[in-house]
């Protein structure tokens, strides 16, 4: 479970790098998707604070490149009802619409302590169930890899509250300048497992 006080970074930090900042996406089952374009997503409860906002589940996206320092690439997520969180390095725009969202990027080390590979990250607390939208803005010519986390609504059972994990990832590669879009399906719902289609013919996506 994701510590949200903890990792509560602005995403001015995001949107303050240089031209290599942020991106995600994943893959989908075509029937899946399907289901969740007709889904009524306007019921569900929003987020009210981070306690609230873990038990209704979350999504977590993770991306990075071939090269060192910030990723090549940025991200843009548009959410079922149209709402955006996420940092376009070619037109210097970031957004952050959703009630509780945050953007970050971690790096390693060397011993030097300069900065090593980084990885970025999208984390959506209290992801309403449909089709997100994904957006992979490129600044280089680079491969990038995308790993989603995603966990379920806590259910009560005879056993207490519990919550079911599922995740997918893309290997892709991009040239400077393109933007690559993806389908994520996400659903609150327990028995469902996110799905990212990718809409890019040179991805290979998977999803567990």
């Amino acid at each position: 479970m994701i510590n949200w006080r903890a990792r509560l970074v602005g995403w001015i930090i995001l949107s303050s790098l240089a031209p290599s900042s942020v991106a995600g996406s994943l893959p989908s089952k075509p029937a899946t998707v399907s289901l969740l374009r007709t889904r009524e997503i306007h019921d569900e409860a929003e987020p009210r604070d981070a306690e609230s906002c873990s038990s209704l589940g979350y999504v977590d996206v993770a991306f990075r490149t071939e090269t060192d320092g910030p990723p090549a690439v940025g991200m843009v997520i548009t959410d079922p009802r149209g709402r955006r969180i996420g940092f376009d390095p070619l037109a210097k725009e970031s957004w952050q619409e959703l009630p509780q969202a945050q953007g970050f990027i971690e790096c390693d080390r060397d011993e030097a302590g300069r900065p090593n590979q980084c990885a970025g990250h999208i984390q959506i607390c209290g992801s309403i169930s449909g089709n997100y939208q994904l957006e992979v803005i490129a600044t280089e010519n680079t491969k990038y890899f995308v790993a989603i986390e995603a966990t379920s609504q806590e259910q009560k059972t005879a056993h207490g509250l519990q919550s079911s994990d599922s995740s997918a990832s893309v290997n892709a590669a991009a040239q400077k300048g393109s933007r690559d879009s993806f389908v994520l399906s996400y659903s609150r719902d327990p028995a469902f497992k996110v799905a990212l289609t990718p809409e890019l013919p040179n991805s290979v996506a998977g999803n567990e």
